[in-house]
């Protein structure tokens, strides 16, 4: 179940595993399938159709890894800037009061120096 749930969440990092995986499948399906010819025209299909898939597959995997590094920054900011709001309204509040006690005292000294 650990493993659904992981799959699940880093479904980019996983597709993108998965794609790199198969482009060295790709790779070594390829490599053998060249080196089993003499002739450098028997060879080029091999080339074209597993190098290309592999390139293409590396990108993918690359792509995917990327996308993922970025949603990890994007939440790490999300993150940030919810504790910095937090700690914007903390601070508002401890103005406010502060600001009303200020307040009070100005008055109370008012009010008990014109008392005097």
């Amino acid at each position: 179940m650990n493993l659904l749930k992981y799959l699940r969440v880093q479904w980019d990092r996983a597709g993108a595993v998965l794609a790199a995986v198969v482009g060295v499948v790709l790779l070594i399906a390829g490599y053998h399938g060249v080196s089993g010819t003499q002739y450098i025209a028997e060879q080029i299909p091999y080339v074209i159709s597993f190098g290309f898939g592999t390139i293409v597959l590396f990108t993918v995997a690359a792509v995917l890894w990327i996308s993922a590094d970025l949603r990890d920054e994007w939440r790490e900011l999300v993150r940030q800037g919810d504790q910095v709001a937090e700690e914007i309204v903390d601070r508002r509040t401890d103005l406010q009061s502060w600001l009303q006690a200020e307040v009070a005292r100005q008055v109370n000294s008012q009010i008990s120096g014109s008392a005097g």
